[in-house]
Parts: C-alpha cells; sequence; structure tokens
C-alpha cells in the first residue's frame, strides 16, 4: 500500500541514506527514533543510497483532527491519514508511541493557523529531534503533562542488585517554606475521580514486598515541631458523603499457617529524660448541624470464620490509667433457666443477664472462666426459687470444688469476675 506523500514547501538539511528498498519522494522514512523524508526518488535495484530530509517545512499527510500551530507533531507509521490509505502513516497531535516530527508551522495549507478534521494535510517545520526512553543527568521543566492515557515515572529495574528508588520531594525554602508535594487523583468529568494509590513494590520469589512510608519531615535543627503526617477522606458537597479514610492490613496468602498483615497505631516516643512520649487520638467526626449525630468510633476484632474471634486489649502491664469519659454499655440478655445439670444448664455470654424460670432446679452455666471476665447474674423468678448456675466444665466458683454449681436465691443479683482461666469468685461472696 502506498502512503501519502508530503510536499516540500522550503528547504531544509538534507543527508545522504542508505536504504534496504524502493522509495518515492515524500515517503518517511525513521532513523531510529527520527521520522525523515525523502528528498529524490530511490530505485533500490540500480542504487540504494539516496537522500533524505531532516529539516524544512512540509505539508505532511495528517490524522483525521485538529492540530493548532505551535503544536508538537508526531509520526504515526500505522495511521491512517484523512482521505489516504489505511494504515498508511500520517502526522498526529498525539505522543503515543509515535516519534516526534517537528511541529505545526504557523499558517496551515488552508490559511488558518490550525488543520481542521477533513484537512489532508498539516504544514510541518521538521525537528530533527532524537525521542528517547533514556535521558542522562537531570531535567528541568516548569510542567510535565501525560499525552497519552499513562504518565509512567518508574526506578531502574534491578537484576542482580536493587532496584532503583524514586524520589519525589518538594523544594527546599531559602527564607520561606518548603515546598509541598502533592499526589492528586484527576477530576471526573460524568465519571468517577482517578484514585491516588501509593503501593510497595512486588517481592520477588519468597522476599518481602516493598514498604510504605509516610512519615512528617523533621526540622534541620533548633528546638521547631516535626511535620504532621495526615491521611483525610475527600470532603463530600451537597448531601454527599466525606471520603473515607482507611488503613487496612495486608490479606495473609492462601497457606493455611498465614498471617493477615498488622496495623498499629504508637505515638511518638519522647527521647529527652523528662520527655513525653506522644498522644494517640482516636476521635470520630463532629456534627455541624444541630441536629446532626457525632460520628461512631468501632474497634472490633475481626470476624472468625469457623475460628477463635481475636482479643481486644485496652492498656497493658506497662500503661498508666485508664480514663473513660462515660461508663461503658455492656451487652445484656434474657435467658431462660434449664435442665438440671451443668451439662444441659442455659448458656449465658460476659455481661448482664435477666434469668427467668429458676425452679430451684434448673440454672445457667458461666462462659469458660478468662482472666478479668465479668458475668451480672439476676434471678428474676417470680416464684422465690433458687437459681442453679454452674461453671463451665472444669472450672469453680468461690470455694466450691470444680464444676459444683452456686445457688442463687430468689430476687437476688451477683456480679461473677473470673479470677483466672479456672476460678471464678461472686460479688457479694454467696454461699453454696
Amino acid at each position: 500500500m502506498a502512503q501519502t506523500p508530503c510536499k516540500r514547501v522550503s528547504e531544509g538539511l538534507r543527508v545522504p541514506h542508505t536504504f534496504s528498498a524502493d522509495a518515492a519522494v515524500g515517503d518517511v522514512v525513521e532513523i531510529g527514533t527520527v521520522p525523515a523524508i525523502v528528498a529524490a526518488a530511490v530505485d533500490y535495484s540500480e542504487q540504494p543510497i539516496g537522500t533524505v530530509d531532516f529539516g524544512g517545512m512540509w505539508d505532511v499527510p495528517q490524522v483525521a483532527g485538529v492540530i493548532t500551530a505551535g503544536d508538537a507533531v508526531y509520526w504515526d507509521s500505522d495511521g491512517s491519514p484523512y482521505g489516504g490509505t489505511t494504515s498508511s502513516g500520517c502526522a498526529t497531535g498525539t505522543a503515543g508511541s509515535n516519534n516526534l516530527m517537528g511541529l505545526a508551522a504557523p499558517t496551515q495549507p488552508n490559511g488558518t493557523t490550525a488543520t481542521t478534521a477533513t484537512d489532508s494535510y498539516v504544514r510541518v517545520i521538521m525537528t530533527a529531534a532524537k525521542r528517547t526512553a533514556t535521558i542522562a543527568g537531570s531535567v528541568t521543566a516548569n510542567d510535565i503533562t501525560g499525552s497519552d492515557t499513562g504518565l509512567g515515572i518508574a526506578g531502574k529495574a534491578g537484576s542482580s542488585s536493587a532496584g532503583g528508588t524514586v524520589d519525589i520531594a518538594g523544594g527546599a525554602g531559602s527564607t520561606g517554606a518548603g515546598g509541598a508535594v502533592s499526589m492528586t487523583g484527576g477530576a471526573g468529568d460524568a465519571a468517577a475521580g482517578g484514585a491516588a494509590s501509593v503501593v510497595g513494590g512486588a517481592g520477588g520469589a519468597s522476599q518481602v514486598g516493598g514498604a510504605v512510608a509516610l512519615t512528617g519531615g523533621a526540622p534541620a535543627s533548633g528546638n521547631a515541631a516535626g511535620g504532621t503526617a495526615a491521611v483525610t477522606g475527600g470532603a463530600g458537597v451537597g448531601t454527599g458523603a466525606g471520603g473515607a479514610a482507611s488503613i487496612t492490613g495486608g490479606a495473609s496468602g492462601n497457606g493455611a499457617t498465614g498471617n493477615g498483615g498488622a496495623v498499629t497505631v504508637v505515638g511518638g516516643a519522647g527521647t529527652s529524660t523528662a520527655g513525653v512520649g506522644g498522644a494517640v487520638t482516636i476521635t470520630s467526626g463532629a456534627s455541624a448541624g444541630s441536629s446532626g449525630t457525632a460520628g461512631a468510633v468501632a474497634i472490633d476484632c475481626g470476624a472468625a470464620s469457623g475460628g477463635t474471634a481475636g482479643a481486644i486489649t485496652i492498656g497493658g502491664t506497662n500503661a498508666g490509667s485508664i480514663t473513660l469519659g462515660k461508663m461503658p454499655i455492656i451487652p445484656s440478655a434474657t435467658v431462660a433457666a434449664t435442665g438440671a445439670a451443668q451439662a444441659n444448664a442455659a448458656a449465658i455470654a460476659s455481661g448482664f443477664t435477666l434469668v427467668t424460670a429458676a425452679d430451684a432446679t434448673t440454672g445457667v452455666k458461666l462462659p469458660a472462666a478468662a482472666a478479668g471476665l465479668v458475668c451480672i447474674i439476676k434471678n428474676a423468678d417470680a416464684d422465690n426459687a433458687v437459681l442453679k448456675v454452674w461453671p463451665n466444665t472444669a472450672d469453680a466458683i468461690n470455694a466450691l470444688s470444680a464444676n459444683a454449681s452456686l445457688d442463687m436465691a430468689a430476687k437476688t443479683s451477683a456480679v461473677l469476675v473470673a479470677y483466672n482461666a479456672t476460678t471464678w469468685y461472686s460479688i457479694p461472696l454467696l454461699p453454696s
């Protein structure tokens, strides 16, 4: 298939070139990544050496699109020119994987400063500039904007050594503040906004994946505070909800014993002798309206799919005092006493339980003892009957033997606290 030929408008840089096939005047050949235009016809069987132009001004067949004076013009070797042969090659204003040809001339063949989608040619001032994926040394620019669907920035791949890093840093201030670094997903028009993602690199076989760190800047000297590190969900507009801010440990692999990744929130350590460690504050969102409700704060363990639920610990062996702004709300339930022995008594959970149907024989069974576990029991029987309270298998209550029941008189209450993994004590200390 024949390429639509280019038309020379002015002379340029003409150099010899060895061809590998016949070529017509106006054909585009790419020397490496630099498009050039054949200046004189070449009959390869007679003479393989001809001439090509790397410069000058040419009318080049263009894609069905608009190219404006001063725009970069690229050669798409399998593009389809307007009115020409499909996939025979044409000029385009889209970079993509195409090679830079030059820039659109101030006046186009149609007499204006821009082509239209129905123009056959765009006038190009040729530029012998090599497009390369490798740039040695540093690059200084006002802005960098992608011209296709992706703008990639990647560190050098490592083979037998570590991969190259990618560093993005705000400019240092002299008498003013340092420059900020902002990463923002693209705005959506009729679709969702683009996500902004920071992901550690994948590890090789049996190797740990790359870490992701978010750290506030440290002052160079003096007594200035370190910079904050903030993760904030986007604000909602109108009746739209604000965006969530989520920190999630990585899921385990498919192995039977793989653990999920932990999530740790730790206040900074105080390094001086009398320095106080940094506080950790978890606060729900405030309501702006007078009839609104502040957001809830939930601390929960993950669901155990048939296994054991995870524990939640507040405080520890080195913890100072624990302050609660209000009395905590404990779970409550109503349970009917059943059975006549430990094995068939009605099971109850920690928290408050209102027990009905006691008849001096039926009873309830405590959960397995675990140090600090608390059960509050109210015998609500209307017939003045004793309630049997059984420990779980192999546990004991007060000074009773293992597996023996505690008798609670009608209309009485008791708090039972597990001292360790085998023994409960009642408050008040009820006799058997």
